[in-house]
């Protein structure tokens, strides 16, 4: 417990920090649940899916979020920095998946899961990655094409789908567990 004079900190920054920045305003267009009519707040809940964020939220992620929170990453993946200039390097291209923690937990964050990649279909991948499959080729050329060398292994996942906001189209699922 805090008292009124004590400030409580979090693993990337002071509590509160996502709130003071307007995070979710940032995150809005893009958040996976509802938002209730007229939900003005700007405080995120303890966790809030975002899928489809591209370029132009990935540069206002750039010089919003703390630099402890740049340099994590979701487990094996990219740096949230990496993946954030691989949307904006990359615009109608890349599109990043993940969450946002609010100010009630102290791992307050944005976390990047993955990404949807719209480029270079052509690549063969198999459900099963057998001998035919060319996922390491594909994320070998991903992670040059889009700077991506911070990742620590290969994704968990690396299919083709039919992202659910943008069902018109084939893209490249890039994610980590």
């Amino acid at each position: 417990m805090t008292s009124p004079t004590t400030v409580a900190t979090g693993y990337y920054g002071m509590r509160g920090w996502t709130t003071e920045k307007r995070i979710k305003n940032v995150l809005k267009p893009y958040l996976n649940l509802p938002l209730e009519d007229g939900d003005d707040s700007h405080v995120l809940e303890s966790y809030e899916p975002f899928q489809g964020l591209g370029a132009v939220g990935a540069q206002r992620l750039l010089g919003t979020l703390p630099l402890r929170n740049l340099a994590d990453r979701q487990n094996f993946a990219p740096t949230c920095e990496a993946l954030l200039r691989a949307a904006v390097d990359n615009p109608g291209l890349v599109e990043l998946v993940g969450y946002a923690i609010g100010p009630q937990r102290p791992d307050e964050r944005i976390s990047i899961e993955g990404f949807v990649y719209y480029g270079d279909l052509d690549f063969h991948v198999t459900d099963f990655h057998n001998e035919a499959c060319e996922c390491e080729d594909l994320w070998a050329h991903l992670q040059k094409k889009l700077s991506l060398t911070s990742a620590l292994d290969k994704p968990d996942e690396l299919r083709k789908l039919r992202p659910s906001w943008n069902p018109g189209t084939e893209a490249w699922w890039v994610w980590w567990d």
